[in-house]
């Protein structure tokens, strides 16, 4: 009898983390998502519709749009590009609906990696479903398996890959949209695995495009290139086992393989931990702005007398988590684009104008608002690593009162401390919050009725039998 090879031990280092989670996600059916789950899913879908109808005649997407719909590129797919009346072709509808969902990054934020876990596996699914007609429970199982693969590779990353330069939003949502398609595939768990392989050696993104057009690349390319990795995968196209975990220890050196398999072993739904944002910029400045809204609001009513107040401003001194210096320094953005990481613009619009929409995050605001660009000057900034994501302090120096001679007088302080930002875990957007939100950004775009029937459309997601109905309504 011939000798029988030994069983290699299961260490830390040869067990497959991407076997076990595309084998947990080849087996999921809707009917064990959690209702919570199910919840979350469809006011993550609505929020990124809604910022993709936003963002639909910015820049970028009309550039690319420009770019892509040329007459030798048009095709007979017939798909849908949020907020645009003339039909495109598959590819091309994949990335101008990823580039308009994240050009304002007004988008959601799983706040444990900074990633934007919606955009990407949402961009796939909505021309996939107009190709190959799915039902909404499908959708939302795709749609949650995208969002829970996304978060997992950001979970087993580790800090050090943003850190290091690389833009986790752009790098993981290859493996999102992947997962999501696999999903829509039915693909079975050897495919499935197959498919996040092939994400694996198409993930990237970049840090260093922040404030510019590229960056908006990486959720519409991450999104296609998604789906071609579960299209290879669905025809038996082979790829290495351990394939995230490869591609882990290139772009990381705070990895944990444990966090890929998480959900299989503990059912930790990180689509739970999702949040939505008030102000259209990076998170980490949004406590920053709550504070100076509250400012806003407090000196407005008189309190302290003399008005305007951000005349008599004599400085703004902050105290941020590291975070929010390392990802939103720019000083004096002069672009729409450059606001987003902005935390010195975040304080000052809401300091003066007493709101922080879309409005006051345009170009128009960033480069011309000399009044905001004077207060942008006067803030100071200190980092303190006890200091929450979602956390800050502002002191307020003004100059209180002027006396008989037109001299100014004494110096007073005053000081907000932001426990928990709006939209954050701690203080969630409420269901109204978010429609409204929605609301403002469609009913330019396509209107008051269809506004209404697409969040209605998308409250009723599970009962569709063609979510094809849902995406029409996103069309002027």
């Amino acid at each position: 009898m011939p000798p029988v090879a030994p069983t290699e031990p299961q260490t830390m280092d040869n067990i497959d983390h991407t076997s076990k989670l595309a084998d947990f996600l080849a087996q999921l059916s809707h009917d064990q998502l959690p209702q919570e789950v199910i919840e979350q899913a469809k006011r993550s879908i609505l929020n990124a519709i809604g910022c993709g109808l936003g963002s639909c005649r910015a820049s970028p997407a009309t550039k690319a749009i420009k770019a892509l719909l040329s007459r030798s590129s048009r095709t007979n797919d017939g798909c849908t590009i949020i907020g645009h009346r003339e039909p495109a072709g598959f590819d091309t509808a994949v990335l101008v609906n990823g580039i308009s969902i994240t050009t304002a990054d007004y988008d959601d934020t799983h706040l444990r990696t900074v990633i934007h876990p919606s955009g990407t596996p949402l961009a796939a699914l909505l021309s996939w479903a107009e190709m190959h007609p799915m039902s909404g429970k499908d959708f939302i199982l795709a749609f949650v398996a995208g969002v829970e693969t996304q978060c997992a590779v950001g979970n087993a990353l580790g800090p050090s890959h943003y850190k290091d330069g690389w833009h986790i939003t752009g790098t993981t949502g290859h493996f999102a949209a992947a997962a999501a398609i696999a999903k829509a595939m039915r693909l079975d768990s050897a495919q499935f695995t197959a498919a996040l392989g092939h994400a694996s050696t198409m993930a990237g993104g970049l840090r260093a495009m922040f404030g510019v057009d590229t960056k908006t690349l990486h959720m519409g390319r991450g999104a296609q290139d998604g789906i071609l990795a579960a299209r290879l995968a669905a025809q038996g196209f082979g790829s290495c086992t351990r394939p995230i975990e490869a591609w882990l220890k290139l772009v990381s050196t705070t990895v944990d393989e444990t966090q890929l398999s998480a959900l299989a072993e503990s059912r930790s739904w990180q689509i739970l931990e999702n949040t939505f944002k008030p102000y259209p910029c990076g998170i980490v400045i949004h406590p920053l702005i709550d504070g100076c809204l509250e400012a806003h609001r407090y000196f407005a009513e008189g309190a302290e007398g003399e008005a305007p107040f951000h005349s008599r401003l004599v400085s703004i001194d902050v105290v941020v988590n590291p975070q929010c210096v390392r990802l939103c320094s720019v000083r004096h953005p002069q672009t729409q684009l450059q606001t987003i990481f902005s935390l010195y613009h975040g304080c000052a619009v809401g300091l003066v104008h007493g709101a922080a929409g879309p409005a006051e995050f345009s170009d128009e605001v960033a480069a011309q608002d000399a009044t905001v660009r004077a207060v942008r000057d006067k803030i100071n900034v200190t980092t303190d690593d006890k200091v929450r994501d979602d956390e800050a302090y502002l002191t307020f120096k003004y100059e209180q009162a002027r006396n008989g001679g037109g001299e100014r007088a004494d110096l007073a302080e005053k000081s907000f401390h932001v426990e928990h930002a709006t939209g954050s875990v701690a203080r969630p957007m409420t269901i109204e919050q978010l429609e409204r939100k929605f609301s403002d950004q469609a009913i330019p775009v396509i209107g008051a009725q269809k506004t209404k029937a697409a969040i209605e459309a998308c409250w009723s997601l599970e009962d569709t039998e063609d979510v094809a109905q849902l995406v029409k309504l996103l069309v002027p």
